[in-house]
């Protein structure tokens, strides 16, 4: 962590530097906003490769990966700081374009050179050293064990040790990461497999095929053609539980008082539309199963007794591999509500469900009662925590997927859920939303 934070930091600096050199001629005292500019860039460029994991050295092993996400980088920083000088008026940011262009093309520069070569080299001289070696332990078939061990020759610069290179089995307490295989071939078995494979806030990392049938591409790594994902159940949960309800609340009241005219429009175009109440009110299971009101904009037909159409479609679609939006029958959709299912727009009332603390931001999509009847005895660990307005499912499955890759979704979200996932997510479900993935 410490060689990631200080390659990125020299990184920021030495392209800043270097702009108000060639920009100004000098370094020092040659423009009024040159440290409240440096602090800035400094402060939210170090956020940004947070989040997009840039002090997490697996990332390092996919080169063209680690390439496309230093550009995806870079235009979220130029955008930002576009944005933020715009909304100040470059108050205390540098205004100067010939400033910016240097910085931000300097700042790619050093980018790609920092972390395609500099950092996984520092990281292979860092991890030289045996006691510095992260020592982990395979979980396996013996017949893959000896791919395992090829991959972690060849990738030293990650710094893992097999725990089977130090001679007896090593008690527990000395590994501290973990390597499943897994040749599972349902989602069911490959849940039970990570769940015992767990071990407390240690990293496990799950070689799978049936990763490729999902949509997620969260692999780090591929062995042998094979993804290979991370997961691991984060410490101080209470902790976490305070901060995601503070999140809620504060989320919760900036959307409901900025959305306020737009929830108006939408309310008399629905009631214009169609015959029926606006909102439309439905009982949903939320965490460990219990019952609550789920409030939404009305948009199919004010039609009664359709719930056992729906329970025996429900029925097909977990039993078989239907695509979602088969449970939904196009006619019954008004037109107005075509147009805010496709971008889910008729979820905004949730809100309302995440001030009473019902829902959270982010989670698992809160369930029928009927449809929990038919879960399967692993589907239910996904009612085992607060359900969401959003979640991994909304932003990479959406409607798309069979019945146990959703459910596998939302059970990976679970496992791997902090505070950091959720501001991604948050921030993911905007565009997910806006170009109508997988909507219906």
């Amino acid at each position: 962590m410490i060689i990631l934070l200080a390659s990125n930091i020299i990184t920021i600096v030495l392209a800043f530097s270097l702009s108000t050199l060639l920009r100004f001629g000098g370094f020092i005292h040659v423009h009024y906003n040159e440290y409240s500019t440096l602090i800035f860039v400094l402060s939210y460029s170090l956020i940004i490769l947070y989040f997009y994991n840039f002090f997490c050295r697996y990332i390092y092993i996919e080169k063209l990966r680690l390439f496309f996400n230093i550009i995806k980088l870079w235009f979220t920083a130029i955008l930002f700081y576009l944005v933020v000088g715009f909304l100040t008026k470059y108050y205390f940011l540098i205004d100067s374009r010939a400033f910016i262009i240097l910085y931000f093309f300097l700042l790619l520069c050093f980018m790609i050179m920092c972390h395609l070569i500099i950092i996984p080299y520092l990281l292979g001289l860092y991890y030289s050293f045996p006691s510095r070696r992260v020592v982990c332990k395979f979980i396996g078939p013996d017949e893959f064990k000896k791919d395992f061990d090829n991959f972690i020759t060849g990738y030293s610069f990650l710094g893992f040790l097999p725990s089977s290179s130090i001679g007896d089995e090593p008690p527990e307490e000395m590994i501290q990461e973990y390597f499943l295989y897994s040749d599972a071939k349902h989602f069911s078995e490959l849940y039970k497999e990570i769940r015992l494979a767990l071990k407390d806030s240690k990293p496990l990392h799950v070689v799978s095929k049936l990763f490729d049938e999902l949509n997620l591409k969260w692999e780090w790594a591929r062995i042998n053609g094979i993804p290979v994902y991370i997961f691991r159940k984060r410490d101080n949960e209470h902790v976490r539980k305070i901060i995601r309800r503070l999140i809620d609340i504060v989320g919760a009241v900036v959307l409901m008082i900025l959305l306020l005219p737009f929830f108006l429009i939408i309310a008399i175009a629905v009631k214009l539309d169609s015959k029926g109440p606006v909102v439309y009110k439905q009982k949903r299971c939320g965490q460990n199963g219990k019952q609550f009101i789920f409030y939404k904009f009305r948009s199919m037909i004010d039609k009664k007794n359709k719930d056992l159409k729906r329970e025996l479609e429900f029925k097909n679609y977990l039993e078989s591999k239907t695509n979602k939006g088969k449970v939904v029958d196009p006619d019954e959709v008004t037109p107005v509500g075509s147009i805010l299912r496709k971008t889910s727009i008729d979820e905004l009332p949730q809100l309302w469900n995440v001030l009473r603390g019902e829902i959270s931001l982010v989670g698992p999509r809160p369930p029928l009662p009927y449809e929990v009847k038919y879960y399967k005895n692993w589907h239910k660990d996904r009612l085992s925590i607060k359900p969401g307005l959003t979640g991994l499912w909304q932003v990479y499955g959406r409607g798309n997927m069979p019945c146990d890759h959703s459910i596998f979704f939302d059970l990976t979200y679970i496992i791997n859920r902090s505070i950091t996932l959720d501001m991604k997510l948050i921030f993911l479900t905007i565009p997910a939303v806006f170009f109508g993935k997988g909507a219906y």
